[in-house]
């Protein structure tokens, strides 16, 4: 592949390619099967991300822009549907960690490790800092807003971390009591 004028566009086709081959292969990508995926050289490749950890540290950031994106059409979809009633923003939270996304874990669980970088850890924590401030904004008592989240981040977190998984039933057990909890 020639080299583009749109670098946006080459830097999204490499990390879509990264999430395929992630997807596919699990944590065993490598810098040449990205490459191949996107049918991109290693050396475009490696002209804009310079290692394996910038290429998953970048798509570890388009994960958390793409859930943020996808958690802003559903609150949208919420407020046209029931209106800009307290709780609006978490039930829309609760729907999005509710249906899983496809190919969602396998990536999460591959980029996990990038965690135990402090200075990865501390963009992370920045990137989705958004969280922490709209739970608090949307209209419910301030420790509830946050228990629901985290009950939410709490699911997430065992589906991706081997930890004990609900059942389908237990699972749709505690999204209704979510919800519940949003309902002022």
């Amino acid at each position: 592949m020639a080299r583009s004028k749109h670098p946006e566009l080459t830097r999204r086709t490499l990390l879509d390619a990264a999430r395929r081959v992630l997807r596919d292969k699990g944590a065993t990508l490598s810098l040449d099967a990205v490459a191949c995926e996107a049918g991109i050289s290693k050396g475009g490749l490696l002209h804009h991300y310079p290692t394996k950890d910038h290429l998953l540290v970048a798509l570890a950031h388009a994960l958390i822009d793409q859930f943020h994106d996808r958690l802003k059409a559903a609150h949208a979809e919420e407020i046209a549907t029931h209106g800009n009633a307290p709780g609006a923003w978490l039930r829309a939270y609760v729907h999005l960690n509710f249906t899983p996304q496809e190919g969602g874990e396998a990536l999460t669980a591959a980029l996990a490790p990038l965690a135990a970088v402090p200075e990865v850890l501390h963009g992370f924590r920045e990137a989705q800092a958004f969280l922490v401030k709209e739970a608090e904004a949307d209209g419910l008592p301030p420790g509830r807003a946050h228990a629901i989240r985290l009950a939410c981040d709490g699911l997430w977190t065992s589906r991706t971390s081997g930890l004990p998984d609900l059942t389908e039933s237990q699972r749709a057990a505690l999204e209704e009591e979510l919800l519940s909890w949003t309902r002022l």
